[in-house]
């Protein structure tokens, strides 16, 4: 059986345009996706995502952004 990573009400962070960090609050959890709804009322409709596209703080969602734009400096 598989385990849900996120539960329905967890706030998470998705990476938005690879550099934007958007809070949000997952409505809906199975399969490895979530379906989640931003919170800063830019976007009032939700979208669905993979869970390994979701962090569970800030501070992880921008360790990667970090790491993506050292990698693409040249």
């Amino acid at each position: 059986m598989y385990m849900n990573k996120y539960n329905v009400n967890d706030i998470v962070f998705f990476i938005s345009n690879g550099y934007n960090v958007r809070e949000a609050t997952v409505i809906r959890s199975g399969g490895g996706f979530c379906t989640i709804k931003f919170n800063d009322n830019e976007t009032p409709a939700g979208t669905r995502v993979r869970e390994s596209k979701l962090f569970r703080t800030k501070k992880e969602a921008e360790i990667i952004v970090e790491k993506t734009h050292n990698t693409l400096l040249y």
